[in-house]
Formats: structure tokens, C-alpha cells, sequence
């Protein structure tokens, strides 16, 4: 009688112990399940929230405020007639798409030669807009811009030139000729193609180039500037310029 209740003891037990171990895996199964199924369910939430904030970062008006250092002109005028140039502009992201701009600057002439000697100090501000045909999307890794834009530019140039020789063949003679303290007010169109690349976090690369045409004076003088701030060199039909900027965005 007693070993046939041990029996039944021992087989209950076996049964509970199986039973046990059938519950705690299907127990584990289960929470793996639902471990997966919280993690699906986690990334088509991000997912959504992502178009979400891609949405509304798309419509939103403002994007950003560019700040930006031309490093080219400085360098590359440094080793030119004595000439220096550079300049500074901001633009305003507007949707990702348009971006208009402010860019101001100055010129320093110290020219001499064997027949004159020209100086020359100026200030310079363009006004404009660019247009960027790369599409924003908030999942890129780097926020890159391709654009295109026009600019009005206007200069205000200051120039004397001192010790030009004037020959006078017919009496065979040569004198020195002096005009001093010369101003002009120039303005001119330009065309401006460039690219923009994110470097790190805030910080931009631009490269761009400039066609620079329609240049005119404001009034009549009677010597003109030999080069003029913000333009070029006076007397050419046209006029091309480079940027090499750094950026960096608020």
C-alpha cells in the first residue's frame, strides 16, 4: 500500500515537473514574441515619426542662417599687383529651396608702374537670391546644395593716380600728370553658380562662381579706376570671379 502511494507521488511529481517545464517555455516563447513585436512596433512608430518631422521640417518657412568667409580672395589677390580683397556674406535658408542674400566686402589697390603709380581703396555690397534644386530629405546623412542665383552688386571705389607720364610727340616732350581723390559709384550684374557641402554638423564647404556683366557708372568722371572692389577690372565687357568659402550655420 505504501509503495503504491510513493508510486503515484513520484509519477504526480514527474507529471508537475513536465508540466512546469512545458509553461516556462512556452513562457519564453511568448515574451520573445512579444519582445519582437515591441520592436516592430518601436521602429514603424520611429518611421512615422520620421516622415512626421520630415513633413514639418519641409513646410516649415525658416531652415537656418548661413554665415559665410571667403578664404579664396584674400589669398589668391594677395599675390596680385599689390592688390587685397575679401569679403563676407549671409544668407537665409528659406524651406531649403531659396536663399536670399547680403555680402559685403573691400578691395585695397597699391599699384606701381614704371609710367604711373594708382591707389585705390573700395566697398562693395551685392544683393540677391539663390535657388537650390537639391530636394531636402530629414534622413540624409549631409545636407548638400546645389545652386543658382542672381546678384546686384554695387561699389564705391576711392583711387588717385599720381606720376603718369605724358608724351607729347609733336614737341617731343613728356610731362607728369596727377589726378587725385577720385570717386566712382559702379554698379553691374552677375550670374552666381555653386555647390554647398556639409562638412560637420553645422559646418559648410561652398565653392562658387560668378559671371559679372551690365557694369555702369553712376555719373561721369574724368578718370576712370583701373580696377574697381566688388567687380574686377574696369573696361572688360566681362568678369569672372571665384569663391571659396567656409560657412557655418545658426
Amino acid at each position: 500500500m505504501i509503495k503504491r502511494h510513493k508510486l503515484r507521488f513520484f509519477i504526480s511529481l514527474i507529471i508537475c515537473l513536465i508540466s512546469i517545464n512545458i509553461w516556462a517555455e512556452n513562457t519564453s516563447d511568448s515574451t520573445a514574441t512579444s519582445a519582437i513585436a515591441v520592436k516592430k512596433f518601436e521602429k514603424k512608430n520611429k518611421l512615422i515619426a520620421d516622415s512626421i518631422a520630415d513633413s514639418n521640417r519641409r513646410k516649415a518657412v525658416y531652415q537656418g542662417t548661413h554665415l559665410n568667409l571667403d578664404i579664396f580672395n584674400p589669398i589668391a589677390t594677395a599675390w596680385r599687383d599689390g592688390r587685397f580683397e575679401g569679403s563676407l556674406s549671409v544668407d537665409v535658408d528659406l524651406w531649403h529651396r531659396l536663399f536670399p542674400t547680403a555680402e559685403f566686402g573691400f578691395m585695397t589697390a597699391d599699384i606701381k608702374h614704371e609710367d604711373y603709380k594708382y591707389e585705390t581703396i573700395g566697398l562693395f555690397a551685392k544683393l540677391g537670391a539663390d535657388y537650390n534644386f537639391i530636394n531636402f530629405k530629414s534622413d540624409r546623412k549631409y545636407d548638400h546644395s546645389f545652386y543658382a542665383g542672381l546678384r546686384y552688386g554695387y561699389s564705391y571705389t576711392k583711387y588717385s593716380l599720381t606720376d603718369a607720364v605724358l608724351n607729347n610727340d609733336y614737341w617731343d616732350e613728356s610731362g607728369k600728370y596727377a589726378n587725385l581723390n577720385q570717386v566712382s559709384n559702379f554698379g553691374w550684374f552677375e550670374v552666381v553658380v555653386g555647390v554647398r557641402v556639409q562638412i560637420y554638423k553645422n559646418f559648410f564647404m561652398s565653392v562658387a562662381m560668378q559671371v559679372k556683366t551690365f557694369g555702369h557708372f553712376y555719373e561721369d568722371t574724368p578718370c576712370y579706376p583701373t580696377y574697381i572692389s566688388g567687380y574686377g577690372k574696369y573696361g572688360e565687357d566681362v568678369n569672372f570671379g571665384l569663391n571659396y568659402s567656409l560657412s557655418y550655420r545658426f
